[in-house]
């Protein structure tokens, strides 16, 4: 049998005239300049997928939807308008480029086919199926990868087939490389013509497809395409195979230098094989295909589903898929602003995000070479439709072409969810000094308001944790030192290392019985943006996060300190064992130890001290001294002094009061035999044998407006105008 592709079930592909259909879309956005220098963008491109420097998002095919289905154009790189192709009625396709795969298995068996792409599924390359008749009867075909050369498709199946699962669902025949290699069997006047043709070549069992294309002069027309293949060799073989079955049918080599669009049959996310969507596939090269919604609205499957305005640009981009949205300005700060702020927030601060927001969309020129910005946080949020709200629109309406610029024109309005109180110094973030990014005070309290109080306990065996203070109740008792004993109110109650729930990043290490008792140690509000607690980490955790940082670590861990800060109070130094841990500029800290919220940061014991006069978590560093300074096998006093919190005397403690924490987190009296910490320096931890917390304030790199302290000031009274020129030193507010 030869070939691999035919079309089942095709749903009906109107070609239209250039009058029939017009394309919003305009390459790199429409734009101009004012009379101020300033760049004004009618429309915006936002990559959603995309093999850039500054960004990859590689997807070797995306799912489009939009409830009245779409119309198809498609335009050369020379062209800023997208010549009509077709419309379709499909509410969803799927889209590709003609690169290289590895057909897997081919079978008649739906079932067989759907669990070998589930498992290919879960492997580093995208899986796929498509559905067609060869030689009379429904067959399924299942490939891996889609690539760009044939060297990396054989090299993904070579690795799939090691999976003992992959090699005994495809032992039953040798996976075929397919490719963008094809012969034309001419063009039809219509659809039907093209299908009767398709049905003369699979019934000898021989690939075909079909094709819209564009002759010579521009018009599109039905095209039958034979083969999918990798090699020239394959190719002659195909042919062969094709003119035994239509001998009358003369082939030439297709033009694949040319726009096209084969389309296929998609099977991979039916449940069942009669349900099949269409999958395009289009030229690598110069094409570049615009896919626009006849309601308003695309979701892209690839990008959590959401719901974009505008139109999708499919094409080529360093040899891979690019999608990129493209979406008139004032309609993607729709977005932005939906997926930035809140619906309730004052219309103030909507304001001046829309405005900060548009000014940082124009400044970034075309940074990701075919796109302005990413729909990521990487540049700012953009969920497209689904996030939008009322509110948010108007803002973006009542500030329309208002950006912020200082003397030498646009600036780059950096911001971020809380400056935790004070936003950072540009030197704090990225240790360079730009005039209009200032560290400035910012009201951001707002963001803990309501948050629930969290209990830190200290269970049964010893470990410590944290509860929410909805699950336990004051059963009336007390420990020996005094501590309140309180008991779950209701089975299952998670205990956490930190207070807040993040099931990834802080999960579950316990769970409370009903009444269950528990040794209440201190409280804590719930972590949120503007203060929060991450930890308790142990030593090795931390060593390990540093090295994952590619920082080496010489020996135990034994200190951790920050040993410089910058005009906010952030770290903008860090000292393990101490030695400078090198990063690339000071916000990269929070990165090196596991993804901080911000750098506004205290290193606190945990765990070191459980007495009576002090809560574990409110300990910033820790000493045990005998009068001396030493607690030492001789010291025989029945206390010790403690150095804790913002204390600058120990205060004396019995030693029956005292707990510490070791590496593995349980409670343990206090020794006093072989025990010699000295005092740590000022802004350092002592860390033998215990755990440390990181207390914090803010939430992102802190530079430049802080969305929550906007919040603040619109409350306060300010206008947006006011909020961002308090933000950005020096500014104006001025239209395009």
């Amino acid at each position: 049998m030869f070939g691999r592709h035919q079309l089942v079930n095709p749903k009906r592909i109107a070609i239209i005239s250039a009058a029939a259909l017009t394309f919003t879309a305009i390459l790199y956005g429409g734009s101009e300049v004012n009379a101020d220098g300033i760049k004004h963008l009618d429309q915006i491109r936002v990559a959603l997928v995309i093999n850039a420097a500054k960004y990859k998002k590689i997807e070797p095919l995306v799912s489009l939807s939009s409830p009245g289905g779409f119309d198809i154009g498609v335009r050369s790189s020379a062209n800023t308008e997208a010549k009509p192709w077709a419309s379709i009625s499909d509410t969803t396709i799927r889209m590709s480029l003609d690169q290289y795969s590895m057909m897997m298995l081919e079978t008649s068996d739906f079932a067989v086919a759907k669990s070998l792409n589930t498992k290919l599924a879960a492997m580093a390359e995208e899986s796929f199926m498509l559905s067609r008749t060869m030689l009379g009867k429904m067959v399924y075909q299942v490939y891996y990868g889609n690539l760009p050369t044939k060297a990396e498709a054989e090299s993904a199946a070579a690795q799939a087939l090691k999976d003992p699962t992959v090699a005994a669902l495809t032992k039953s025949v040798a996976p075929m490389l397919s490719g963008p290699l094809h012969w034309s069997a001419g063009t039809y006047a219509s659809e039907a013509a093209a299908q009767q043709q398709i049905t003369v070549y699979t019934g000898a069992g021989v690939q075909a497809d079909l094709v819209l294309e564009a002759d010579g002069a521009g018009k599109v027309g039905y095209g039958v395409w034979v083969g999918s293949e990798a090699t020239d060799t394959n190719l002659e073989s195909v042919k062969q195979a094709a003119l035994k079955a239509a001998p009358n049918i003369p082939l030439q080599a297709a033009n694949t230098k040319s726009a096209y669009l084969i389309r296929r049959s998609d099977v991979t996310s039916s449940s069942s094989p009669s349900v099949a969507v269409a999958h395009y596939v289009t030229a690598v090269g110069e094409q570049k295909t615009v896919i626009h919604p006849k309601k308003q609205g695309i979701a892209v499957k690839e990008r959590m589903d959401r719901k974009f305005r505008g139109d999708m640009e499919i094409s080529t981009y360093h040899d891979r898929l690019a999608v990129v949205n493209e979406v008139p300005m004032e309609q993607y700060l729709y977005g932005v602003v939906g997926a930035e702020l809140n619906s309730q927030w004052p219309a103030e601060a909507l304001k001046a995000q829309a405005v900060a927001a548009r000014t940082y969309a124009i400044y970034q020129g075309n940074k990701y070479e075919i796109a302005q910005v990413t729909d990521t946080t990487l540049d700012q949020a953009y969920y497209g439709l689904d996030k939008e709200f009322t509110a948010g629109n108007q803002a973006v309406d009542a500030t329309k072409d208002e950006v912020i610029s200082n003397k030498r024109g646009l600036i780059s309005p950096v911001f971020a969810s809380n400056a935790g109180g004070i936003t950072a110094d540009s030197t704090e973030a990225w240790g360079n000094s730009v005039d209009y990014l200032r560290s400035v005070a910012s009201p951001d309290e707002g963001a803990e308001q309501g948050k629930a109080i969290w209990y830190q306990i200290q269970l049964t065996d010893g470990r410590i944790g944290f509860v929410h203070s909805m699950y336990v109740k004051d059963s009336g008792q007390k420990d020996k030192s005094g501590k309140a004993i309180f008991e779950a109110t209701e089975s299952d109650i998670n205990v956490r290392v930190a207070p807040y729930v993040d099931n990834v990043a802080n999960p579950s290490i316990a769970k409370l019985a009903a009444k269950e008792k528990v040794v209440i140690l201190g409280q804590e509000r719930e972590s949120n943006a503007y203060s929060w607690i991450r930890g308790p980490y142990t030593l090795s955790e931390i060593k390990s996060k540093l090295e994952a940082a590619k920082i080496t670590i010489n020996g135990e861990l034994t200190s951790l300190e920050v040993s410089k800060r910058g005009p906010s109070g952030r770290a903008i130094e860090l000292k393990a064992n101490g030695v400078v841990v090198k990063v690339d500029n000071p916000d990269a800290i929070r990165g090196v130890l596991g993804g901080l919220p911000s750098t506004l940061f205290e290193i606190e014991g945990a765990g070191s001290y459980t007495g009576t006069s002090t809560s574990v978590s409110s300990i910033a560093s820790i000493a045990i001294l005998s009068g001396s300074g030493m607690v030492s096998s001789s010291s025989s006093s029945d206390s010790v002094y403690v150095l804790s919190g913002k204390q600058t005397q120990p205060t004396a403690v019995k030693k029956t009061e005292l707990m510490t924490l070791s590496s593995t987190g349980l409670s343990k009296p206090v020794l006093t035999g072989t025990v010699s910490s000295s005092i740590p320096s000022k802004g350092a931890t002592a860390l033998q044998g215990n755990q440390i917390f990181f207390r914090g304030k803010g939430f992102g790199h802190g530079v430049g407006m802080s969305q929550w302290g906007a919040k603040g000031f619109a409350e306060k009274g300010y206008d947006y105008k006011k909020i961002l020129q308090t933000y950005f030193t020096g500014v104006n507010i001025t239209k395009e």
